[in-house]
């Protein structure tokens, strides 16, 4: 992640542009690109193959979004967001086989250094003085994932993953210099938001593509409705609490940096990526739902659904000291139903889903409305009490 000092009398940004926007849309592309490779080989080799080319794009939004949020917006620095975005274009385009051929991986590797350089520039124009060392870092590690597109093909996955999960842990041993930094209480909070807002939009477009040109029973329409669903809750889950907790934490959180490392970057990936495990088992059930799934594709939309709610707890331990029993104990439920489901057909799992998934919400909206407090698990001493989830 990009995390730069910023001069003090440079305000951060308020409200997400439309330039940003628009990036937005080439990155929901390569979202796509990558859970139709899962999709296509639902396996644990497809599954961490998707993962290693995801980690890199998600970093590059962050550091983008980083440097956004630092800057003001000029007609440069739209074009250096716009040069950014076909940067992440390209490695949308080279995503599906970027661990397979030399040809894929060297675009996608040569996108991603492409994209550290134009972010650089873009902050190296607007500051004058400037210590971006996390930048650097990342710069140090789209040219070794350059350098892991040349090797032969048995070595490449290999070097990829080791360079990706020295990327993953840089914020942690750089997070030092996030302390220095302004943040926008508002765009952070807008812009991760927006990301959630991609990933659920897979959901919707891979289970609808999946049936389009088809000429669908009533059991498949049943099960598109009980997709659409479970969208609609993971939605609710999220926006109805947590994007508003999430500015509320950047405001009163004594160490901010602790929010944007922890909650936002971390916390994020790991929202999204149980995201994208739904948007593909709710595509593979949706094709046959009475039928009993493969294992691996059976336990996908349970578990990205567990996983989606258990990632609350811990985001808001981090930011209040105290995880919500509701999300919880729903997702020890999902992780239930995970195990169950490669014996069922597609059409109880994704019933069952929405059904925790709208108990939980229901459950949280009746307790908030009814003036109550939501119950909280793993509670430090200096937690509040209160309802953000």
């Amino acid at each position: 992640m990009a995390e730069l000092t910023v001069p003090a009398r440079m305000e951060v940004r308020d409200r997400a542009t439309w330039t940003e926007l628009f990036y937005d849309l080439v990155l929901a592309f390569g979202v796509g690109q990558i859970a139709h490779v899962l999709a296509a080989h639902p396996d644990w080799r497809s599954l961490g193959g998707c993962l290693l080319v995801l980690i890199p794009l998600w970093w590059a939004w962050v550091d983008v979004v980083m440097a956004m949020n630092a800057v003001r917006e000029t007609s440069a620095q739209r074009v250096f967001l716009l040069l950014a975005g076909l940067a992440t274009y390209g490695m949308g385009v080279a995503a599906p086989h970027a661990l397979q051929t030399r040809e894929e991986s060297l675009l996608y590797a040569g996108c991603y250094l492409a994209l550290r350089l134009v972010i650089g520039e873009a902050i190296r124009r607007e500051c004058a003085v400037y210590t971006i060392h996390p930048y650097r870092a990342g710069l140090a590690f789209a040219l070794a994932l350059l350098g892991c597109a040349v090797l032969p093909d048995a070595w490449r996955p290999v070097c990829w993953a080791v360079a990706v999960a020295a990327e993953i842990l840089a914020p942690l041993v750089l997070s030092g210099h996030l302390r220095q930094l302004a943040f926008g209480v508002n765009h952070l909070p807008e812009r991760f938001g927006l990301f959630v807002i991609i990933a659920l939009g897979e959901n919707v477009v891979s289970v609808g593509a999946g049936l389009a040109g088809t000429s669908p029973g009533f059991v498949e329409l049943f099960a598109v409705a009980l997709a659409f669903l479970i969208g609609c809750a993971l939605w609710w889950l999220y926006f109805h609490l947590v994007a508003a907790a999430v500015a509320h934490a950047l405001r009163t959180h004594p160490t901010p940096s602790i929010v944007v490392r922890d909650v936002l970057s971390y916390g994020h990936l790991v929202l999204v990526s149980g995201l994208l495990l739904v948007s593909v088992g709710g595509d593979l059930i949706v094709t046959e739902p009475t039928a009993i799934p493969h294992a691996f594709a059976a336990v996908l939309l349970p578990a990205g659904a567990a996983v989606y709610m258990l990632t609350f707890c811990y985001t808001r331990w981090r930011m209040f000291g105290a995880a919500s029993t509701t999300r919880f104990f729903g997702g020890l439920a999902l992780l239930g139903l995970a195990v169950l489901a490669p014996r069922v057909p597609g059409l109880a799992t994704l019933a069952s889903a929405a059904a925790v998934l709208v108990g939980v919400n229901a459950l949280e909206y009746w307790l908030i409305a009814s003036g109550r407090q939501v119950p909280l698990l793993f509670r430090t001493a200096d937690a509040p009490a209160g309802n953000a989830s």
